[in-house]
């Protein structure tokens, strides 16, 4: 993550989290920019780990509903979530707004997601199945990222190790006019 040019804290948030058989990767992106953005930002990665606690069967639309109800009276927010179970590698993923998934693989897919807001106006969220090979990666990012890169731009993406393509990709690709934030799922099987 990194926060937008002339800002100190970010509105961006990125949770990974370990549940049950898998792992649940979340970036939230508050409306705006600065100290009050990133307030809402962390507000809401609390409530979704907090829920996800509980949560037997974790699924990204219930996890947006989580968010939805935790982002009730501020500015809003969107973000994209994915579950994936670590044994089959298999899972999905869902958004609102402006943020997008990308899988780098055998197959190279982009995922945009449906308008709305968290918090304000949100349609039922449409989930997409995931079904991971090795090597394969799954990118999730926030607006402030320029989204149209392709995988020649980056030619160590399926060899890099998670953290540093997230890291790779914010420093690349970011716009300086938006907080930026990636968090990665990458297939080492």
């Amino acid at each position: 993550m990194r926060p937008c040019d002339g800002e100190t804290l970010s509105g961006d948030a990125a949770l990974v989290s370990s549940a049950q058989e898998g792992v649940l990767v979340a970036v939230i992106d508050a409306l705006g920019h600065g100290a009050e953005a990133h307030q809402l930002s962390i507000r809401l990665s609390e409530a979704l780990s907090s829920w996800l606690v509980a949560e037997p069967s974790p699924s990204p639309p219930s996890a947006l509903g989580i968010l939805h109800e935790s982002a009730r009276g501020t500015r809003g927010a969107v973000a994209t979530v994915a579950w994936l179970n670590t044994r089959t590698l298999e899972g999905s993923v869902a958004g609102i707004g402006n943020v997008r998934c990308r899988l780098f693989g055998m197959i190279t897919r982009s995922i945009d997601f449906g308008d709305g807001v968290l918090g304000h106006r949100m349609r039922s969220p449409r989930s997409f199945s995931l079904a991971l090979r090795p090597a394969d990666v799954i990118l999730l990012f926030s607006d402030g990222v320029a989204g149209r890169f392709r995988r020649d731009d980056y030619p160590s993406l399926a060899l890099d190790p998670a953290p540093a393509i997230a890291f790779n990709i914010v420093q690349r690709f970011s716009k300086g006019t938006d907080d930026a934030s990636c968090a990665v799922i990458r297939c080492r099987w």
